[in-house]
């Protein structure tokens, strides 16, 4: 797995995201492009030092990119990947405000304790360039995760979390059930989660 940031993939997840009801929640001023890029950069520096996956179809030119945890904890990651990652969130201290920041540590706290209890795959971001939109890759992706996590040496679950109650349906679509809806800061964070057990697709 190539561990450089690809700033493609940060471009194409800026994109992808300019709409998100948490980004436009979160940032709203002239600084909202740089801003989005520094949390963007951060994610995928953390899932790389977490040792997790970036599914995508292209390095220079990608149509998708997704940002998926392993399922594992922070008790399996090195001293020294640790060490770094609290490096990085140090360097988005200085590069967020302070609600941002303040906004972020409550909803992974909200996120984790509505997540499944054994470990799972996580589905951190799934980003469609906007060209490519409506075209079935999301599906395709989907599908390849949950190839992933149904050929593991143990099948695991896979969850997932969106602000966007469109997608709730979508996601519902796949074999995902709504375990919780919960507000932060008046925003509604739609909590999901696919059992291991239900691992394959009915839609065609």
């Amino acid at each position: 797995m190539n561990k450089q940031i690809n700033e493609n993939h940060i471009s194409l997840l800026t994109r992808a995201f300019a709409k998100d009801p948490m980004f436009i929640h979160l940032f709203s001023n002239q600084k909202r492009e740089r801003q989005m890029k520094s949390l963007i950069r951060f994610i995928i520096k953390r899932n790389h030092l977490l040792d997790g996956l970036i599914l995508t179809d292209h390095a220079t030119k990608p149509s998708y990119i997704a940002i998926v945890d392993r399922p594992s904890n922070l008790t399996n990651v090195s001293i020294k990947a640790k060490i770094n990652l609290n490096i990085e969130m140090l360097l988005l201290v200085l590069k967020l405000p302070f609600r941002v920041l303040r906004y972020l540590t409550k909803y992974q706290k909200v996120t984790f304790s509505n997540a499944p209890n054994e470990p799972h795959y996580y589905l951190t971001m799934i980003g469609v360039d906007p060209s490519y939109q409506g075209k079935g890759i999301g599906k395709k992706v989907l599908k390849q995760l949950d190839e992933i996590a149904a050929s593991s040496p143990i099948s695991y679950s896979i969850s997932l979390d969106t602000e966007n109650q469109q997608n709730v349906a979508f996601y519902e679509r796949f074999g995902y059930e709504l375990r919780n809806t919960t507000i932060i800061d008046g925003l509604s964070v739609y909590c999901m989660t696919k059992s291991k057990e239900s691992n394959h697709y009915n839609v065609t």
